[in-house]
């Protein structure tokens, strides 16, 4: 049993904002209040743990991420701080030299927005820097690659391949494959390469205990983890191994863990609700309980469903990557059996469209508690967040994209629609809840980025900032609610789950520009102190 007092407690419990002490036994939280009567709730033998001044809050709850591709980026080539083409082929030649002839390498988190020069590589640009080698390098936001001509001669791709429906395989104006493919069409990639990405089990168990020691670092305490069943997702056919490799790694993982399920088949959510993949109880640290759809692309691919032509791409608005009559008979599948929704949209015109299938589901099969979400909701118009509102859609979004997108938005989206691009302010006073996540290994899984964004925005269309406390909402009590998970975390209240972490400021009382300095102190989950800074 311990005490923890002698700092700021932000307990996010609006009937008790804060609380000079909290008492802990064993996972759960059991006393709050003063100091003196914590200490006669608790008993003679506790410790005391003074905070030195230190802030404790709730575990930070990240809502949208991809923890087993996640183990894959940390594997294989990061290419997220390369800055020009020169600087990607001569990493590339690098890497090359220390594999052998003829091996494969794959790049990932590719930022071609951010080169002095920005100009997303051809295969002709990858051939000049890996001539015997495949290589496939992969855009940061998973929705489009670029094989090298040594790529496209693994993976059978010619002139004469069939581009699946909702992706792209681009050619040049003679119809000469450029090896840029996006969308549904990189299932055909991933269809090839997945045994070349497989690593060995040493490897992998090695990999998932640096990655949840990493989250731990970063406060999270619980995350919502997108799991695939099969080919349907981000990872194409790398999804048929990913329930195998989180079973395999599951002593390895620290943070509570709330299953987003992207398959075709939601019927098979009702299979795979049980042990290992779901604990079967309130508490449980494994839970299934979400259906997972992607509907569009993304801005950075130019795939985003969009109403108009993006602004520096004439004649190019992006696509929906699935039929409306097939994903609707999908959500039906899961909302009749029980099962939260969360679908993947992007631009303005798919999340008006998204809505107005949850609209159709909803008005044919009524319920009030479905708490159905849209993951990104990225471009909502005021009609959109209106409905939203009044049929209860939870908006999930990943605040760091500003910190990514903010210095090219505006070139892609044009001055007024960047206006209604993450407004976040507007879906909060709609009454809409608005959580937060990562969508890691897309972005630096780290809620202090993201709390930066939500208060800060970079500049990027101010007027929709929003204040620390409702930006702290959106990684706490209200992540908590879009997973049915409101009574057992997401604040310090008596009787929850001790989800706890202490940061070195008030994150209330830090001026603006520098939320980004603040630093976590601890992390602890079901009472158990799994990160300290000291003893790094």
């Amino acid at each position: 049993m311990s005490i923890f007092y002698g700092g700021p407690i932000i307990s996010m419990d609006k009937n008790q904002p804060e609380v000079d002490a909290i008492g802990i036994e064993g996972e759960k939280i059991i006393a709050i209040g003063t100091l003196d009567a914590v200490k006669q709730r608790m008993g003679k033998d506790v410790k005391l743990i003074d905070l030195k001044g230190n802030s404790l809050l709730p575990g930070f709850i990240d809502c949208h991420m991809h923890p087993i591709i996640f183990l894959f980026f940390l594997i294989n080539l990061d290419l997220s701080s390369v800055k020009s083409l020169i600087e990607l082929q001569e990493l590339l030649r690098d890497t090359a030299k220390e594999k052998g002839k003829e091996e494969f390498i794959f790049g990932l988190s590719l930022k071609e927005e951010e080169f002095d020069v920005p100009v997303l590589p051809t295969r002709w640009d990858l051939d000049k820097a890996c001539p015997e080698n495949p290589v496939f390098v992969l855009r940061y936001d998973s929705h489009i690659g670029i094989a090298n001509s040594k790529a496209l001669d693994l993976f059978e791709f010619n002139s004469e391949t069939k581009c699946p429906e909702g992706g792209e395989i681009r050619k040049n104006e003679d119809g000469v494959l450029t090896g840029v493919v996006s969308e549904n069409a990189l299932d055909l990639i991933y269809s090839k390469i997945s045994k070349y990405l497989i690593p060995e089990s040493n490897v992998i168990q090695e990999t998932a205990d640096r990655a949840f020691k990493l989250l731990a670092k970063k406060g999270i305490t619980s995350l919502h983890g997108i799991i695939q069943l099969g080919k349907s997702g981000v990872g194409g056919d790398l999804g048929l191994i990913e329930t195998p490799i989180f079973k395999s790694v599951q002593e390895k993982i620290l943070q509570n863990w709330y299953g987003l399920i992207s398959t075709d088949k939601p019927k098979k959510l009702i299979k795979i609700k049980k042990p290992p993949l779901d604990g079967g109880k309130e508490d449980s640290k494994f839970k299934v309980g979400c259906l997972k759809l992607f509907l569009d692309g993304t801005f950075g691919a130019k795939t985003a469903c969009m109403w108009e032509s993006f602004s520096d791409t004439p004649n190019t608005c992006g696509f929906c990557v699935v039929n409306e009559d097939e994903i609707y008979e999908k959500m039906k599948l899961a909302h009749n059996n029980g099962f939260q929704i969360a679908i993947h949209v992007i631009g303005d015109k798919g999340n008006r469209i998204c809505v107005d299938l949850y609209k159709r589901l909803l008005k044919e099969f009524p319920k009030k508690n479905h708490r159905h979400r849209i993951e990104h909701a990225s471009m909502l118009t005021d009609d959109v967040i209106e409905d939203m509102n009044k049929y209860g859609i939870i908006a999930s979004c990943q605040p760091s994209f500003i910190n990514s997108e903010y210095k090219w938005l505006e070139k892609r989206l044009g001055k007024e629609r960047c206006k209604y691009t993450y407004p976040m302010k507007s879906i909060i006073e709609a009454g809409v809840v608005l959580i937060s996540g990562s969508d890691a290994p897309i972005e630096d899984p780290n809620p202090i980025l993201g709390l930066h964004a939500l208060v800060n925005r970079n500049g990027f269309v101010p007027e929709q900032c929003i204040t620390m406390e409702e930006a702290l909402q959106t990684y706490t009590i209200n992540a908590a609610y879009s997973a049915f998970e409101e009574k057992i975390k997401g604040s310090i209240e008596v009787g929850k789950l001790a989800d706890l972490v202490i940061l070195d400021k008030n994150p209330l009382e830090v001026p603006k520009d520098k939320i980004r300095d603040i630093q976590i102190v601890e992390t602890i989950i079901r009472g158990k102190s799994v990160y300290k800074k000291n003893n790094e």
